[in-house]
């Protein structure tokens, strides 16, 4: 089997770079002209947006040479200690259509796999979601998506309703992707398709990508630093891991304070325990008082998680933006396209495949 080479790198911090717009049609042309047969590409960011971007480009252009530049690279990424619910989360300013758009692509592509043998190796698991909300609220704009979505009787929502002070809930079927399996998943495919480099190294300047002849930019809250985007911010997210083999459903209690969502989410070998949503919060210390908000929040509303073990507890960034990048632009002084995908807030792994087929399709322009 062809192996995935590693490059190890280590250089200096990131830096902010100055960009412009896409350049003139000359310019296209002439980054045209000097194409290969065998396309040279390099996807900056290991994470789930950076490595499903490299696959699907893979898929498309079997013969294309692709690197993955990045400090981390899949189960040392964000998304390593992401619950894998999928569901839109932490996500404000793309429109509904686009979310919709690039969550069913990527939902499908799920069930796709929990069809196949392929679904214990890839953490894809089926599962049965309940939410509830101490207010009234309209029904989320991907409800249409996901099996068997409806709202919860009364009766329902007194069984997780202990505190009696939810008024709403719903109910569906979704899917679990658990980020440290699936991005492995993903890398053996890579190693499957063969003629990929992955190099980690930390970017200074865009400068020192090499010769690409695109690049795709899938660095999330690194954008910020590396393509001058300062509108990224970080959305902190605390979980911790608990073993509770009896806990086998999806359970969310919404209070009026979104910062502080209780959700419970089955992964493979723990339960997922969450957790804090604050934008604009890059604290990534774990503190106990927050740790035992988060599990008493749980077992509120699943009181036999008192029996659990909490095994470790989890402090990581979303990448929040106001709006998903997914454009191309010229890198500045070159004529180097350059195809942005970040500010995926807590979607990466909901929305990654769709996202990466939009790629595709702004690839297919300059090669």
């Amino acid at each position: 089997m062809t192996q995935i080479r590693f490059e190890y790198v280590s250089v200096g911090l990131p830096r902010p770079m100055l960009r412009r717009g896409l350049s003139s049609k000359g310019q296209r042309l002439s980054t045209i002209a000097q194409a290969q047969q065998k396309p040279s590409i390099t996807v900056l960011g290991g994470g789930v947006i950076g490595l499903t971007s490299a696959l699907r480009i893979k898929q498309q252009y079997p013969d294309a040479s692709v690197t993955i530049v990045g400090e981390k690279i899949a189960t040392e990424t964000t998304s390593e200690g992401a619950g894998g619910l999928w569901k839109p989360f932490a996500l404000t300013g793309t429109p509904d259509s686009l979310v919709n758009a690039w969550g069913k692509e990527t939902l499908d592509h799920y069930m796709g796999i929990y069809l196949s043998p392929e679904a214990p190796k890839a953490g894809i698991v089926l599962t049965s979601a309940y939410e509830l909300f101490q207010e009234k609220v309209d029904d989320p704009a991907w409800a249409t998506l996901v099996p068997q979505f409806r709202h919860l009787t009364k009766e329902e929502i007194a069984f997780y309703d202990h505190s009696g002070t939810h008024v709403h809930g719903i109910a569906y079927t979704t899917i679990i992707a658990e980020g440290r399996l699936y991005m492995q998943w993903v890398l053996s495919k890579l190693q499957e398709a063969g003629n990929v480099d992955i190099v980690r190294k930390r970017i200074e300047h865009v400068s020192e990508i090499g010769d690409a002849q695109v690049v795709i930019n899938c660095t999330g809250l690194g954008a910020r630093e590396l393509f001058n985007d300062q509108s990224m911010y970080g959305i902190r997210g605390h979980v911790l891991r608990a073993r509770a083999p009896w806990v086998r459903h999806h359970v969310e209690s919404h209070s009026l304070d979104a910062s502080k969502p209780a959700y419970i989410i089955p992964n493979t070998d723990t339960v997922v325990l969450g957790g804090t949503k604050v934008p604009g919060d890059e604290n990534t210390t774990s503190t106990e008082e927050e740790r035992k908000e988060i599990f008493d929040r749980c077992q509120a509303i699943v009181p036999s998680l008192s029996s659990a073990e909490i095994l470790s507890s989890w402090v990581g960034l979303r990448p929040g933006r106001n709006g998903i990048r997914l454009e191309a632009e010229m890198l500045d002084g070159t004529t180097i396209p350059v195809i942005h995908n970040y500010g995926h807030g807590g979607s990466g792994l909901t929305l990654a495949w769709g996202c990466a087929g939009n790629v595709l399709k702004l690839l297919q322009q300059h090669l």
